[in-house]
């Protein structure tokens, strides 16, 4: 299908608050006017699912009144730039009230996601130094069980329903600027626990208008919201409908585990815009996605490469646009427009934004050449919550470029303009769009009893990779139990942190230099390290089926027990479960 001409939706008329270009704005203006633009188009529509027998649906009129009444609590707390914590369940709509009410008082947001483990629940809220919680009821009775206090705990459908009035957007605080904070999103760090990634009004802003610039998007549509608010992924997710006028359809976590169901729901609501990592589109397992998904005509993946198998199969029909960029630049730094039969390109710079190839030294490497991908230009984070010496590191004043940020990605450009990425240089690694530093969940696994070192790599194809990781216990002789280690990492970490398998060695492989050898690490096999599992084969026709699928989904070389259990002993997950589904529907 060829490229749509950047459009934005008809009549659009960008609002401005700070200076004279659309994209020097707070972020909140562009909702204000799909507000005064289309009052009556749905913003948010929560479809049913196991917890919500019925739809829920809030035109623009209403969640601006949701959100005027949840400002009204707010404004006596935000006196400056400070922050607000938002802790609500992914597919409420009060998530995003939550959001919008801490830009218009003029703090920033920082979302985390409720299914997090209390500890980084705990340490998230304490770094971010958040001057009110806006939460859920269940939300509000586990902060007090947990034990932390802060000056004000807000439950969002209280005030809400206590204090609905009309909209009315007020003036900008006295504060907000374009370089005023506008959210945070944490990520794993190298130490194990969450670091915080500051981003400012004119960065989001710069992107949200680039969006409106590059694809025709307006009432009409119904986008896909399939991230975590907790995710930056979800930011773009969002400002695709509100900046538009289109509808946000708001995805929860069972839906996202589909698979092959996946296809049926997404035709039923009627998606015309999707953003997924590429691992979802494949555990459709969907053959003909151009007949299956008529209405479907903007499908933006990002977070992981794009396979040339999946990027030929959905590009028929519709717009197939491939993002880049790390939290640090703002969601999306990179991106190109994939054809059927394209080279997999993640692209050249959005609006806005600047890329380079460095080399070691810093200089810039000729087209062709292979160094390190540096980025800069308006989308660049402020730097990190409270870790100065890290965003010193990582974001340095080059002495041509300015101000970079260091991706630790491989890439090269052609001559044309086009950036081509290789994977990472160092410990970060992305798995199933999950940005992951490997030291944190090293880090964690070294506070547990019984264990002197740990490492951790990813093993598996690169559409269907898998988190490992090793232990060296203190005494060789006692070696730690995989589960007990599994369960300690759970109290700590999120899911999408905690290795599929646990192996046990008697040492690390290391280079000559003595430093860990993690190419050496990846071919190591985790079952038989483990070395305790008794594997009873199967027998019957059906065992054997159902352990060469488990097999192919899990992407396992060693033998499977019949007594193996899918998640616990061979570290499967939602997205190998919904390939599991797809191979024994074909073998129906």
């Amino acid at each position: 299908m060829a490229r749509r001409p950047p459009a934005a939706p008809p009549g659009f008329r960008a609002p401005v608050r700070f200076g004279v270009s659309a994209h020097d704005q707070p972020l909140q203006s562009f909702f204000e006017e799909s507000v005064r633009r289309w009052p009556d188009a749905v913003a948010i529509d929560v479809p049913p699912g196991r917890n919500r027998p019925a739809r829920q649906t809030t035109t623009y009129a209403e969640l601006a009144r949701h959100v005027d009444a949840i400002a009204r609590l707010l404004r006596p707390l935000v006196t400056g730039e400070s922050i607000v914590a938002v802790v609500a369940d992914r597919d409420s709509p009060n998530v995003y009230a939550a959001q919008l009410a801490a830009l218009t008082v003029g703090a920033a947001y920082t979302c985390i996601d409720p299914t997090c483990p209390d500890e980084q629940l705990r340490e998230t809220l304490s770094d971010s130094g958040a001057v009110a919680l806006l939460a859920d009821p269940a939300t509000c009775a586990r902060i007090r069980g947990v034990g932390f206090s802060i000056p004000r705990v807000i439950d969002i459908a209280q005030a809400i329903r206590e204090r609905r009035g009309e909209f009315d957007p007020p003036s900008a605080p006295s504060w907000l600027t374009p370089r005023t904070l506008a959210y945070v999103i944490y990520t794993s760090g190298t130490t194990g626990r969450p670091k915080g990634v500051m981003i400012e009004h004119a960065s989001i802003a710069n992107l949200v208008t680039a969006n409106l610039e590059a694809f025709d998007l307006g009432p009409g549509d119904r986008v896909g919201q399939i991230s975590s608010s907790a995710y930056d992924s979800s930011v773009e997710e969002t400002w695709l409908a509100f900046a538009s006028g289109a509808t946000l359809v708001v995805m929860d976590a069972d839906t996202a585990r589909m698979g092959p169901d996946l296809v049926t729901w997404l035709r039923h609501e009627r998606i015309t815009v999707l953003t997924p990592p590429p691992t979802l589109l494949r555990t459709t397992g969907c053959a003909d996605p151009e007949t299956a998904l008529p209405d479907l005509r903007l499908l933006y993946v990002g977070g992981e490469a794009l396979p040339p198998d999946i990027a030929s199969r959905w590009a028929r029909g519709r717009q197939l646009v491939n993002g880049y960029g790390p939290t640090e630049a703002t969601v999306t730094a990179i991106r190109e427009w994939i054809l059927e039969s394209s080279v997999i390109a993640i692209g050249r710079p959005v609006r806005g934004a600047q890329a380079w190839v460095l080399n070691e030294a810093g200089d810039e490497l000729p087209d062709g050449q292979h160094g390190e991908l540096c980025l800069g230009g308006a989308g660049l984070a402020r730097g990190y919550r409270n870790l100065p010496d890290l965003t010193a590191q990582k974001f340095p004043v080059h002495p041509r470029l300015g101000r970079i940020f260091r991706t630790g990605d491989l890439a090269h450009r052609t001559p044309d303009g086009q950036f081509f990425c290789h994977g990472r240089m160092d410990s970060l690694v992305k798995v199933r769009g999950y940005r992951i530093e490997l030291e944190a969940i090293e880090a964690r696994l070294a506070e547990c009893p019984g264990v002197r070192q740990a490492a951790c790599c990813v093993q598996g194809d690169a559409d269907r990779p898998t988190l490992v990781a090793f232990v060296v216990p203190e005494d060789p002789l006692s070696t730690p139990r995989v589960a007990e280690l599994r369960a300690a990492l759970e109290r700590v970490l999120p899911a999408h942190m905690i290795p599929g398998r646990i192996g046990v060695l008697r040492s690390l492989p290391t280079t000559v230099g003595g430093k860990l050898d993690r190419a050496r690490l990846s071919g190591i096999d985790a079952a038989d390290a483990a070395g305790h599992a008794i594997v009873v084969p199967p027998n019957t026709a059906l065992e054997k089926t159902l352990a060469a699928a488990f097999q192919h989904a899990l992407n396992l070389r060693e033998p499977i027990s019949i007594h193996d259990d899918f998640f616990r002993d061979l570290g499967g997950d939602s997205l190998g479960a919904a390939i599991l589904v797809s191979l024994l529907r074909e073998d129906e």
